[in-house]
């Protein structure tokens, strides 16, 4: 009984220093989110009961974590500026602006809150 009393305490304090490990790699971040139905953002109306979808943005250094962890750049659709770069991977779509007052990184994530699967929102 005292063995299994060890074990137990052992064990619970092992779990107890993962999760405190796990916790220190997490960031707060700001974000911004709407939740929509229809097919993407520019095409989005009021949510219904039957379609409704998140979308967050997320800006800035966030935005260029995931931007980064991502990669490789895929041919540009939204922009022909110079220097400009988008990423996806389904539901998580990047950008970073070189230039202009729009400057710098921006993400989507997309999620379909009647299926719980990853969408891609935005088209361009």
């Amino acid at each position: 009984m005292k063995n299994i009393l060890g074990c137990l305490l052992a064990v619970t304090a092992g779990v107890a220093l993962a999760s405190d490990a796990t916790l220190d790699s997490w960031h707060a971040f700001y974000a911004r989110y709407t939740i929509f139905s229809g097919p993407t953002l520019a095409d989005s109306e009021a949510p219904t009961q039957t379609d409704r979808k998140l979308a967050i943005l997320v800006e800035g250094q966030t935005a260029k974590n995931i931007f980064d962890s991502i990669g490789p750049d895929a041919a540009p659709v939204c922009s022909q500026e110079k220097g400009d770069r988008e990423r996806a991977k389904e539901g998580v779509q990047c950008t970073y602006t070189a230039g202009g007052k729009n400057k710098g990184f921006n993400c989507w994530i997309g999620i379909n809150l009647r299926t719980g699967k990853s969408i891609a929102t935005v088209s361009c």
